[in-house]
């Protein structure tokens, strides 16, 4: 098993796919290898909503969506382990 990538344990996958859709409303098929690993790749940490504004400028483009209250509520991002996560919806559809 060394070596072995997390995403190819099904239980794990199963158990990313059920926190995507509690966290993020996004429904992903936990057997879709690539679609767990596109999914686990659009999640980036940061340590505050703070920093999330200031990496993407979220605020300059959307600066009434910019609260962290409704950035939670919306789904954007999430609180996770002491870490403010955003799931892109840019990197998990693939647009650059």
């Amino acid at each position: 098993m060394q070596g072995l990538m997390i995403y190819e344990i099904p239980l794990f996958r199963l158990g990313f796919a059920t926190i995507l859709k509690t966290e993020f409303g996004v429904d992903i098929d936990y057997t879709d290898r690539d679609a767990v690993l596109r999914a686990a790749n659009a999640l980036i940490p940061y340590e505050s909503a703070e920093a999330f504004l200031l990496d993407t400028e979220w605020d300059k483009d959307n600066p009434e969506c910019s609260s962290e209250e409704y950035l939670i509520e919306h789904r954007i991002c999430r609180w996770i382990d002491g870490k403010f996560v955003y799931f892109s919806n840019l990197l998990w559809e693939g647009i650059s």
